[in-house]
């Protein structure tokens, strides 16, 4: 992966590009050159130099539905730092890049990944870009549950709920067992599939933030959970005995030594957030 020449990247700019070997037939061959300036309002988002959209290839290779993150404005700290070394991740999508296959390393379904790359230059410009798989007939947890209470028979609704609670559960174990952390572990960043089976019908997404943590571990943890607790706040369909049977299997699979304390200290996280957002 050729970033070129220090003076090759101030005067003239370079760029890199990264794409999944399955995936390349069906992604335009100038992707690298023409990623930034791809036009698509589907599920658009803007904020803060970060734009987010669905963008679908009609390539002979075949359809091919992705979301696309692209970043630009980047802190002239990062910009300096990428003119020095552009192999250092510099841009957000290169740390979610990261971020992803680090949980996957540990066995958390997230996102596949469909393409990354930079710009790097001329004189200081930094733009980044992170193409991930759609999650076809997925949907936020915090919406699908709602539409299953409706739509579902009483028994039914509880076993999916019960299935996916588990799974919820073992999800965030097993990133908080490796000392890592979502940092932004709301209900909508789980995304649900029902009509996988029970075990597989989850993905971790937007793990940009992700961290690892060995001091202080539980700050973070309470952290995650707080922010977990207080998005089910309000969703129709979700009771208290869900939010037990999370904590049940959590603390069972964490092997947590003051559950009390801990549950203590999430629930008071979670009034924090719901009284900062009243």
């Amino acid at each position: 992966m050729n970033r070129g020449r220090f003076l090759d990247r101030l005067r003239r700019g370079t760029r890199w590009a990264w794409l999944a070997e399955r995936h390349q037939a069906s992604l335009p061959p100038d992707l690298a050159e023409s990623v930034m300036s791809i036009d698509s309002t589907d599920r658009f988002h803007a904020k803060q130099g970060r734009t987010t959209a669905r963008v679908r290839f009609d390539a002979p290779g075949g359809p091919l539905s992705v979301y696309l993150k692209r970043h630009d404005g980047l802190p002239w700290t990062a910009r300096i730092a990428a003119l020095i070394d552009p192999s250092g991740h510099h841009t957000p999508a290169t740390t979610e890049w990261r971020h992803l296959e680090s949980a996957r390393a540990l066995g958390i379904p997230v996102p596949e990944v469909v393409a990354v790359g930079e710009e790097v230059g001329p004189w200081g410009r930094l733009r980044g870009f992170l193409m991930v798989a759609e999650l076809v007939g997925a949907d936020e947890v915090n919406r699908v549950v709602p539409q299953l209470a409706a739509s579902l028979e009483p028994a039914a609704f509880a076993r999916f709920k019960r299935e996916t609670i588990i799974e919820m559960a073992e999800i965030a174990a097993r990133l908080h067992g490796a000392k890592s952390f979502h940092k932004d572990l709301y209900l909508c960043h789980y995304f649900v599939d029902p009509a996988l089976p029970s075990g597989r019908r989850l993905t971790l997404i937007d793990l940009h933030r992700l961290g690892t943590h060995r001091l202080m571990s539980w700050r973070w943890r309470w952290k995650d959970l707080g922010q977990l607790l207080y998005s089910t706040f309000g969703v129709e369909g979700i009771e208290d005995r869900d939010r037990l049977r999370f904590w049940a299997h959590y603390r069972a699979r964490m092997g947590l030594r003051w559950p009390k304390i801990e549950a203590n200290a999430v629930r008071a996280k979670a009034a924090r957030y719901l009284a900062h957002n009243s």
